[in-house]
């Protein structure tokens, strides 16, 4: 089965090895690494390489993960957004990362909206999905927002790190979201 998600002006699909020097590029740069690496700077080669290894494997283990993300007008690899919830994970999580060339263009919110449906329409059972957000990364929380999720109480130690939790209710986002979700 193909997956192909497109909205009004992107394209998602499940990520593929074609991907990884798209997605090595965008963990390089010092603004996307300051909150998606676990150094807070862009790791070396090896270790983003793993991490794309990873998310690659997320589909093989699970059955979904991230999309890699593409400008439709291009064809550009922009990003990634998806389903991710590896072991120890608090619940399935849309996660996000988007290259900076491509940050201010609305392109994140309407890709996680897509990814969001996505999911829910997977798994019909699925009571909310969290995003799991460092304090400091206001662009994040912004889309978070944007595709409508919510601050919560909870928190997640990620190592040394106590991440923000933001939600969606299924039944809610639903009946927002899913008539003009990709």
């Amino acid at each position: 089965m193909t997956i192909e998600i497109e909205t009004s002006r992107l394209i998602l699909r499940p990520l593929a090895p074609s991907d990884v020097e798209a997605h090595m590029s965008m963990m390089a740069e010092p603004e996307v690494a300051a909150f998606l690496s676990f150094s807070k700077t862009p790791e070396d080669r090896m270790s983003r390489w793993r991490q794309f290894a990873s998310y690659l494997g997320h589909w093989q283990i699970r059955g979904y993960g991230f999309f890699s993300v593409f400008e439709k007008s291009t064809g550009d690899w922009v990003g990634r957004a998806g389903p991710w919830q590896p072991e120890t994970w608090p619940g399935l999580e849309c996660g996000w990362g988007l290259s900076s060339r491509y940050w201010g263009r609305g392109y994140m919110p309407e890709a996680a909206i897509a990814a969001i449906h996505w999911t829910f329409l997977r798994f019909p059972d699925l009571p909310r999905i969290i995003s799991m957000i460092d304090p400091d990364n206001r662009n994040s929380q912004a889309v978070a927002a944007k595709v409508g999720e919510r601050l919560t109480d909870e928190r997640f130690q990620l190592f040394d790190y106590s991440l923000q939790i933001w939600a969606a209710d299924r039944e809610e986002w639903m009946g927002r979201f899913a008539s003009t979700a990709g």
